[in-house]
């Protein structure tokens, strides 16, 4: 009966521990555009679905790489872009951008990655782990 016990206190024990790995896709790797938020200036602006072949690519030397401008809500491909990250500060770097020393912080729930973008008015981008 004492075996028991001390199984069920290491099982309840094991599943109580916090797996934040378990909920976040690995950064590395490949991440397709699949919303857009451009807030029209009143706040109501809201991320929409949108068709694009703009991927972003986490290298694991650090850099970033896009087929497209990384700190945009553009879905253009056109204007290849590159820059460094930091997965402890989960931040982007890039030369591509006005703000050349500006880190752009992301925030990875299940297989979406999130960013906001500098912008007069709220806007961001979510990608989607390929």
């Amino acid at each position: 009966m004492k075996n028991v016990g001390l199984i069920l206190i290491f099982c309840i024990l094991f599943l109580s521990c916090d797996n934040d790995d378990a909920n976040n896709a690995e950064l590395i790797g490949d991440w397709q555009l699949i919303e857009v938020l451009a807030d029209p200036g009143d706040g109501s602006g809201v991320f929409m679905p949108v068709t694009s072949n703009k991927i972003l690519s986490f290298n694991s030397d650090g850099t970033v790489t896009s087929n497209g401008i990384i700190c945009s809500i553009s879905t253009d491909t056109d204007t290849p872009s590159s820059g460094t990250f930091s997965e402890e500060d989960m931040s982007i770097t890039t030369s591509a951008c006005s703000l050349a020393d500006f880190d752009y912080t992301f925030e990875i729930n299940g297989d979406t990655l999130t960013f906001f973008v500098v912008c007069i008015e709220a806007c961001g981008v979510k990608y989607q782990k390929l």
